[in-house]
């Protein structure tokens, strides 16, 4: 069964989607700890560093999310289709550091901090996606040219004595 390239396309702007809405709802809820700090409002847990990484991803999965619709609806250039899945795999970076740099500063967890890794999860899975995507569309776009012909050199035979 071979999935059509719209169908793919939908499924991964579904997945992006999903992963921006709850990287956002993860950035703006006060619960980054259990003790009810956020990211905003802190006491000596702030993280300058996971603050900026996780608005610079949650702007690449926007990017990529719109990117990919406008993608869906044909409308971006097939040149520049690697953008969306460039925009995914350096928002879900992005998501890991950011994830990765808070742990350092705080050990007890709330529910803001698993709901943007739960956005990283869906992001990373997107990535996936939009690549499988990505490569059978080059794939078939190489095997749709034409295949240049051998050349047949005809050589004179030569007769014998």
């Amino acid at each position: 069964m071979k999935l059509s390239e719209s169908t793919i396309l939908a499924i991964t702007a579904a997945i992006a989607g999903v992963a921006t809405l709850f990287t956002l709802i993860g950035l703006t809820t006060p619960k980054w700890l259990r003790n009810g700090y956020g990211l905003w409002n802190c006491n000596n847990v702030c993280s300058p560093s996971t603050a900026t990484l996780t608005i610079l991803s949650l702007f690449c999965l926007v990017a990529s999310f719109v990117l990919l619709i406008i993608l869906l609806i044909r409308a971006f250039p097939r040149k520049f289709r690697c953008i969306p899945l460039c925009l995914l795999i350096i928002g879900t970076l992005f998501l890991l550091i950011s994830t990765a740099s808070y742990l350092r500063h705080a050990r007890i967890i709330g529910y803001s901090y698993e709901l943007v890794v739960t956005g990283h999860a869906f992001a990373y899975f997107a990535s996936i996606i939009l690549a499988f995507w990505f490569g059978t569309t080059m794939n078939e776009k190489s095997t749709a040219r034409p295949i240049a012909q051998p050349l047949n050199i005809a050589l004179p035979m030569s007769r014998g004595l």
